[in-house]
């Protein structure tokens, strides 16, 4: 069995007292399922301050012609002393950082297996060279010892029995920036039985606090699952704010075959009071508190209906095209970028699946994952016309994330 509790590298609080933060303000009845902290790396790659669109904007430069990709190769940690491999993930900035989080993540020494995680977190090191992280918590030569970034809850902490039983929180989108030290991420919760044998029970947020004198970062769960599987969990696809409010989108995976997506909103300030969320009806354009619980697909009810399902996305609003664009990966598996637009966070969102990016395969058959940063390459003119884009890569015998740099014509 891995004991996780003797090699954790930091410590995990299990408690019932109420967690407050200066911005993200929870209600009164929420409790603490889980808090976690750890010092983060001291790499600083500042974001310039992000375009405050308008709710509603005219899109403009809506061909979306490629005029470069150029690869980058495996994000890696330097000094790591294992070679890691981590698949899924994604980013956001929080403390003058660019944070990010990855799903499975396995280090190897020369001889062999020595350590894994069901998640874990780094750090970049340099925009200039977007390969190169930092890793924070998979980052020592240990035997079979690593945590996960995540933490665990006293239901799930019992539960780990690699590789037969285990709680695998997993991710494959971006954490979503509430102020510059606070950040919010949502991660898929799966419960493994056996090695192949596991079920989904929903998703659960993680909330971020910094702290820029001590340079830890704390992460909080206020309950195990935040959407159940009785719902759409959202901000598991995609997220974004805008003039200070979050859009957290969740697919249908249960009736649409991931071809519809739904969106809820609620003020940053309030992102951890599931109380004071809103959810959207496309139908009737009308936002309503009642949360759905669907018992059939509801496609008029969806913010997007695609012919083709999504699988990983991300969202932002793009300077270079006045727009808000959605970058994603398909079901098809068919390793390809692709790319919609709209003048609002709801829409009317384009289903034309404009390819933008057909990434090279690996051994593996297909890779998958793909996400956009639209925080990198500030310096290539508006932001969005430069994306890094990153995805998981099957190579022969292991899965790892690659990154490429697109600038748009």
């Amino acid at each position: 069995m891995v004991n996780i509790k003797a090699t954790l590298l930091v410590t995990v609080f299990i408690s019932s007292r109420a967690f407050a933060s200066p911005l993200v303000q929870r209600s009164t009845s929420s409790k603490t399922a889980a808090s976690v902290s750890y010092e983060l790396p001291s790499f600083l790659t500042p974001v310039r301050p992000a375009p405050n669109p308008s709710y509603y904007v005219y899109p403009t430069n809506t061909n979306f012609e490629v005029e470069s990709i150029q690869e980058l190769g495996k994000q890696n940690d330097p000094d790591n002393p294992l070679a890691v491999y981590r698949d899924g993930g994604g980013s956001c900035s929080i403390g003058n950082r660019t944070v990010w989080f990855f799903c499975d993540t396995l280090g190897y020494d020369e001889n062999d297996f020595k350590a894994m995680a069901d998640n874990s977190l780094a750090v970049a090191r340099s925009f200039n060279e977007p390969t190169f992280l930092a890793d924070a918590t998979s980052n020592s030569r240990v035997s079979y010892g690593w945590g996960p970034a995540v933490p665990y809850t006293s239901e799930e902490y019992p539960w780990q029995d690699f590789p037969s039983k285990r709680y695998a929180m997993w991710t494959y989108t971006n954490c979503l920036q509430v102020s510059e030290n606070q950040a919010v991420q949502f991660f898929t919760l799966n419960k493994f039985s056996s090695r192949l044998d596991y079920y989904g029970l929903g998703n659960t947020m993680v909330t971020m606090d910094f702290n820029p004198k001590t340079q830890m970062l704390t992460l909080t769960r206020d309950q195990q699952v935040t959407f159940p599987t009785t719902t759409y969990a959202y901000g598991s696809f995609a997220s974004i704010v805008v003039n200070g409010v979050a859009f957290l989108y969740g697919l249908d995976t249960t009736y649409s075959s991931n071809k519809d997506v739904h969106v809820a909103r609620v003020p940053v300030s309030h992102i951890s009071d599931l109380s004071k969320y809103l959810y959207y009806d496309a139908w009737t354009k009308k936002w309503t508190s009642k949360r759905p619980k669907p018992t059939a697909r509801h496609q008029s009810a969806a913010v997007m209906s695609n012919s083709m399902p999504y699988s990983s996305g991300s969202m932002f609003y793009s300077e270079y095209h006045n727009a808000y664009l959605l970058v994603y990966f398909s079901n098809w598996a068919d390793s390809t970028f692709r790319v919609s637009y709209a003048p609002s966070p709801v829409g009317p969102w384009t289903t034309d699946n404009k390819i933008i990016h057909k990434i090279p395969l690996g051994p593996g058959g297909f890779d998958y994952g793909g996400v956009a940063h639209p925080q990198y390459y500030q310096n290539d003119g508006p932001s969005g016309k430069a994306l890094l884009l990153h995805y998981s890569y099957q190579g022969s015998s292991q899965k790892y994330t690659k990154a490429a740099k697109l600038v748009f014509k």
